[in-house]
């Protein structure tokens, strides 16, 4: 069984060396994997829960959220990861009864935007 990633984990692992950017694209491939094993309602509320709780870049940058390199999925209430969102509320009402694949259409290109967010992040930083 998939288990999703914690703040603690990643703040733990950060610490080890960890890329910040490695552990929320985990974490978001974990959630995506999470729910591709079963698709019953307390499963879109956990990846919920875990979607929704801080990742180390909130710790990073907490009270200077302008300078994060995410912070347009987040200001932004129009943006994929706040669309995610409202989507994983959707399915945690409702999970079984809708079509699984286009939630996990949307969760795989938030992950190749973080993805390309990393990447132009490494290139701003040489």
């Amino acid at each position: 069984m998939m288990r999703l990633l914690s703040l603690e984990e990643m703040e733990r692992r950060h610490k080890g060396g960890e890329d910040p950017f490695a552990l929320v694209i985990e974490k978001w491939i974990r959630i995506r994997d999470f729910l591709r094993e079963k698709s019953v309602p307390s499963r879109y509320r956990e990846a919920f829960h875990c979607a929704s709780t801080k990742i180390l870049f909130c710790l990073d940058y907490q009270g200077h959220c302008l300078l994060c390199p995410l912070e347009s999925s987040c200001s932004d209430d129009q943006s994929l990861y706040y669309q995610i969102m409202r989507h994983l509320q959707v399915y945690s009402l409702a999970g079984s009864l809708l079509p699984r694949t286009p939630i996990l259409e949307m969760i795989d290109t938030y992950i190749r935007d973080l993805d390309g967010c990393r990447r132009d992040w490494v290139r701003k930083s040489n």
